[in-house]
C-alpha cells in the first residue's frame, strides 16, 4: 500500500515537472515571436512614414503642405512607440521592449532642417513642410 501511494506522488510529481516545462517552452516561443513581431511591424511603420516624408521633401514649389497617415496605435499586440525625426533620420523605437529602427531618409538632412517627436498613442502622424524644414507632430 505505501509503495502504491509513493507511485503515485511520484507519477504526480512527474506530471506537474512536465506541466512547468511545457509553460516555460511556451512562454520562451511566445516571448520569442512577439519580439519578431514587434520588430517588422516598427519596420513597417518606419518605412510608411519614412517613404511619405521623402514624398512630401520631393514636391517642388514654395507652399507649405502637410499629410495626414494613419498608423497603428500599439505593434506586437499591445506596445507603443514613438518617432522622432532628427538630422540623423527617422527613428522607431517600441517603448517596452525597446526595440529601435532606423532610416536615414536619404540624407533629406543635408537640404532640410528635420525635426519632430510622435507617441503612436493617437493612431495618426502628421507631417508638415514649410520652407526647408519638414516637422512631424
Amino acid at each position: 500500500m505505501a509503495s502504491m501511494i509513493f507511485e503515485y506522488a511520484l507519477l504526480f510529481m512527474f506530471g506537474v515537472i512536465i506541466f512547468i516545462s511545457s509553460v516555460a517552452v511556451f512562454r520562451s516561443y511566445e516571448s520569442y515571436f512577439t519580439s519578431v513581431s514587434v520588430n517588422d511591424q516598427l519596420e513597417e511603420v518606419n518605412e510608411y512614414v519614412g517613404s511619405n516624408i521623402i514624398k512630401l521633401a520631393e514636391m517642388t514649389g514654395g507652399e507649405d503642405s502637410s499629410l495626414v497617415l494613419w498608423v497603428p496605435k500599439k505593434i506586437g499586440g499591445s506596445e507603443g512607440y514613438t518617432m522622432e525625426l532628427s538630422s540623423s533620420g527617422l527613428n522607431s523605437t517600441s517603448l517596452l521592449t525597446r526595440v529601435s529602427k532606423h532610416s536615414e531618409l536619404f540624407n533629406l538632412s543635408r537640404t532640410l532642417n528635420l525635426s519632430g517627436k510622435v507617441i503612436s498613442g493617437s493612431g495618426n502622424v502628421i507631417i508638415y513642410k514649410t520652407g526647408n524644414q519638414i516637422i512631424i507632430s
